[in-house]
C-alpha cells in the first residue's frame, strides 16, 4: 500500500500544481489489487477536485470536445480513428506514452529530437495531426511498437474527420467528457506547433508531408 500512498500524494501534488497528469501514467506503474486501489482513490479525488469556471473557447478545442464526437460516433456504429484506438492499443501493449515516444524516436533516427517527434505524436492520439501527412515510416514503426498491422493504423487515420475535435479522444477516465477543462487533458504535452519554415526538418517531413 505504500507505493499507492506514494503515487497518489504525487499524483494529487502534480494536478493541484496545474500539470494535469496522465492517471496512466500513475497506473502502469502498479499492479494488481494496487492499480485497482490507485484508480479507486484518482477517480474519487477528480470527482470532488475544484473544476474551472466553463470556458467556450477552450472547451472547443480540448479533447472533452474531441471525446463528445468520439461518443457520438461510437452510438452512430462509426469505426474509431486514432485518438480512441491510439490510447487504447498503446495501454494494451504496456507501453506508456513517454516509452512510446523514445521508442519512436529511435526507430526513427530521431533519437536528438524526441521532443518534437512527442509532440507530432500527440497529435496524433488527439485527432489534431492530419492523417495524411504522416509518413509510411511513421506508421511502420508504431505497429511494430504497438503490435498491431500497419494497415490497422494506417486506415485508423484515414477515419479523421480532420482538424481538432474531428475524431475521437482516448482519455484514460469517462469523468472526461465533462466540459470542464480542469480534467480534458491528462498529462498532455504543449500542442504540436507549426514549424517555422528554418525549423522545417526530417521529422516535420515523417509527420507531415507524406
Amino acid at each position: 500500500m505504500a507505493d499507492v500512498d506514494r503515487l497518489m500524494d504525487e499524483y494529487v501534488k502534480a494536478h493541484r500544481a496545474g500539470s494535469d497528469p496522465d492517471p496512466a501514467d500513475f497506473l502502469g506503474r502498479v499492479e494488481g489489487i494496487d492499480r485497482l486501489e490507485l484508480e479507486a482513490l484518482i477517480d474519487a479525488y477528480l470527482a470532488r477536485a475544484p473544476r474551472r469556471a466553463w470556458d467556450p473557447a477552450s472547451f472547443a478545442t480540448s479533447p472533452a470536445a474531441a471525446l463528445a464526437a468520439r461518443v457520438e460516433q461510437a452510438l452512430a456504429g462509426e469505426p474509431e480513428s486514432w485518438p480512441a484506438l491510439l490510447p487504447r492499443w498503446r495501454n494494451e501493449a504496456k507501453v506508456r506514452r513517454s516509452e512510446l515516444v523514445a521508442r519512436l524516436a529511435t526507430a526513427l533516427g530521431a533519437s536528438a529530437k524526441e521532443a518534437k517527434v512527442a509532440r507530432y505524436y500527440h497529435g496524433m492520439e488527439r485527432g489534431t495531426l492530419p492523417a495524411e501527412g504522416v509518413s509510411d515510416r511513421v506508421i511502420d514503426a508504431l505497429a511494430g511498437i504497438l503490435g498491431r498491422p500497419a494497415s490497422a493504423i494506417r486506415e485508423a487515420g484515414e477515419r479523421l474527420a480532420g482538424g481538432p475535435g474531428g475524431a475521437g479522444s482516448g482519455a484514460v477516465f469517462a469523468r472526461t467528457a465533462s466540459a470542464d477543462p480542469a480534467f480534458s487533458d491528462f498529462g498532455s504535452p504543449a500542442p504540436e506547433r507549426a514549424a517555422a519554415p528554418e525549423d522545417w526538418d526530417e521529422v516535420d517531413e515523417l509527420f507531415r508531408a507524406g
